[in-house]
């Protein structure tokens, strides 16, 4: 009998399971990425964040762009957490409800503060 050149014997490694991207409610676009060069010549990915009122940032290098998209999903999750924090403080900065009581099904009287005094 010939010898088979790959040993079946041995038992096969399981394959790792891929890291799922979860949080992210829209599909990547381009301007997201920035490829770049290292110090070796290879090519890598730079992710770029814009948010209201800070400065725009670029996070990076990685080796794909999938793991610069996992990073920007563990990103996101904790920005939700500091959302749902921050929604919970809400009440100090914004104006008070006031109370109009019922009347009758009618929209409540808004006068000027301002003009009344």
């Amino acid at each position: 009998m010939k010898a088979a050149l790959i040993d079946t014997e041995q038992p096969v490694a399981p394959r790792k399971k891929r890291e799922r991207i979860q949080i992210m409610e829209m599909p990547p676009r381009e301007e997201w990425f920035q490829k770049g060069r290292d110090s070796f010549g290879r090519e890598v990915w730079f992710v770029r964040v814009e948010m209201t009122g800070l400065r725009t940032r670029r996070y990076g290098p990685f080796p794909t762009k999938h793991k610069g998209l996992l990073f920007l999903d563990h990103m996101l999750n904790e920005v939700a957490d500091a959302f749902s924090n921050a929604e919970f403080d809400l009440g100090r900065y914004q104006v008070p409800k006031r109370c109009f009581g019922l009347r009758a099904g009618h929209y409540p009287v808004v006068e000027d503060e301002l003009c009344s005094r």
